[in-house]
């Protein structure tokens, strides 16, 4: 006989021999505790989501925005805070972050992008646990299998902004909301307080998930026993992530004017919420709109995936049989988290758009990308047969691979050549030759020495002929310049000119005003190198 403590722990019961095992039979495996069995899916498909996320990431040529993040978090940390007092501070707790990974890996294409790469991993993991959660783990796996090949997923992947940790706090913050509805205890809104508040401090629009978690409790009314303490629970937790965040949150709102964002129009709103917020991520080319109808096989890809996308994440919605079936004793219903979670904030924006200042633009809302891949995982994991399960997943790759490998091209980020500039400057430039980096665009007092930004390495060795004021000087992301005629005595006497021209969204023209007026100094152009968005000249005596 067993011991009777053993048949306790092992779930023998009381009076029960265990059978011998026959000759040669081998003892039966240790069975693995569920709950280490619970994270392996979400591990794996974290895993696998980061490399599908990285792979390419060291193509792309930085751009404007990842200049932003390079020129702000290089600084010294007293001069980063003088600058968020400027510009920039809904990007102040993100800049803090990259500023100590740079100082340790460094400003590479590579290296820039991997904290987003990781943070993506990190939301994958997040969409397995809240799906397992809400449906079981058929939604689970296909939920995280959506999330890791959606096109805004796998270009904020490779984008050196707080985009991708934005998504990875919002589906851990609903995790933690639904354990805290669950369990309802002091730590479960300590945890969701802090989590928000760290989110909010990453990205301001984040506030607009605790909105939406507000919305999903109200619609829990009836479901829920003795809400109002759990009520109570939640709108103390709000206030104190209110009050975490709250020195970030005075200077971001102060700095709404700055926002370069102009009055909403409602053919590029559509297109930006229709396509480009969930289906595309940037375009590889400087219109930021999905063409339509289609121009190239990446744009066809994205009106496809749209299209299928939409079908499966209104699915659940409207036809029963698509709903995701929650497992017993749950309080929040799946759809009721996941709707707000996608409605509420961009609902929101847009309504403050219209009646204050435009601030809508759809990469701000990569932290719902988890509620779009798991209402999309609802429909595919309800799907009566395996082959329609697996054969939608396989679907939806095809449809993605086009823009997946636009999204990994040289010129990938809205057409941006600035690398390959740099890499002409660097081979035939010599360190304490003359540069001149025009304006950005006609009318723009902001010139195109952004690229030296983005790629100091390369061009700091040379002298900037129309340089005014320093970044660092002026506490913003970008420097002064001086007009083109300023350097006039010094156009007149240089051995050798380089200039930066810029043409984005334009034909390359033959010529410009300035390349003119530097020609009228005495310099004649001997080499050319005409990218999609800039020109590289070299004029010499």
């Amino acid at each position: 006989m067993i011991d009777t403590s053993v048949q306790r722990l092992v779930g023998v019961p009381r009076g029960t021999r265990p059978r011998s095992r026959a000759v040669g039979e081998r003892a039966p495996a240790p069975q693995t505790p569920q709950r280490s069995r619970g994270w392996i899916d979400p591990l794996w498909l974290g895993a696998l989501a980061t490399i599908v996320s990285g792979l390419g990431g060291w193509i792309p040529s930085k751009w404007n925005d990842e200049a932003a993040t390079q020129t702000a978090a290089t600084r010294s940390l007293p001069h980063l805070w003088q600058m968020l007092q400027n510009i920039d501070a809904v990007h102040g707790t993100y800049y803090f972050l990259m500023h100590f990974w740079i100082l340790a890996f460094g400003t590479s294409n590579f290296s820039l992008r991997v904290p987003s790469m990781i943070a993506v991993g990190i939301a994958c993991a997040g969409v397995v646990v809240l799906g397992r959660k809400l449906g079981g783990r058929r939604l689970a796996i296909f939920a995280g299998l959506v999330f890791l090949i959606l096109p805004r997923v796998t270009w904020m992947g490779i984008e050196a902004r707080s985009l991708a940790m934005t998504a990875a706090v919002a589906v851990w913050l609903t995790v933690v909301l639904v354990r805290a509805v669950e369990r309802r205890t002091l730590r479960w809104w300590s945890l969701y307080a802090v989590l928000a508040a760290i989110g909010v401090l990453l990205n301001i629009y984040v506030a607009l998930l605790v909105v939406a978690h507000g919305v999903t409790l109200l619609l829990a009314w009836k479901r829920i026993s003795h809400h109002r303490r759990l009520y109570a629970g939640f709108a103390v937790s709000a206030v104190v992530a209110a009050l975490l965040s709250l020195p970030i949150d005075r200077l971001s709102l102060s700095q709404t004017g700055q926002l370069p964002f102009g009055p909403l129009n409602l053919t590029s709103t559509l297109n930006t919420l229709v396509f480009a917020q969930y289906f595309s991520g940037a375009t590889p080319t400087f219109g930021r709109g999905v063409p339509f109808p289609p121009t190239s096989l990446w744009s066809v890809g994205v009106i496809l995936v749209a299209l299928v996308g939409w079908l499966l994440m209104i699915a659940p919605a409207v036809w029963r049989r698509f709903r995701p079936i929650p497992p017993r004793r749950i309080d929040l219903g799946p759809l009721g988290i996941l709707i707000p979670w996608v409605v509420v904030p961009t609902a929101l924006v847009i309504l403050l758009s219209l009646v204050a200042h435009p601030m809508y633009t759809g990469r701000y809302f990569a932290f719902t990308t988890p509620a779009v891949a798991l209402l999309m995982g609802a429909t595919i994991s309800r799907l009566r047969v395996r082959w329609m399960r697996v054969g939608s997943i396989a679907l939806l790759a095809v449809l993605v691979l086009p823009i997946y490998l636009s999204q990994r091209g040289p010129t990938a980020k809205n057409g941006t050549d600035w690398q390959q500039a740099a890499a002409i400057l660097q081979s035939h430039a010599k360190p304490g030759q003359d540069i001149y980096y025009s304006p950005a665009r006609a009318g723009v007092k902001v010139s195109i020495a952004k690229i030296e930004q983005a790629y100091p390495a390369v061009l700091s060795s040379l002298h900037d002929i129309s340089l005014r004021e320093t970044p660092i000087q002026l506490a913003t992301l970008w420097g002064r310049d001086w007009p083109l005629t300023h350097a006039k005595p010094l156009l007149r006497t240089t051995p050798i000119l380089w200039a930066v021209i810029e043409h984005a969204g334009l034909p390359s023209p033959t010529s410009t005003k300035q390349e003119r007026y530097i020609e009228k100094q005495g310099l004649h152009l001997v080499h050319i190198w005409r990218g999609s968005q800039t020109d590289v000249l070299e004029f010499s005596r």
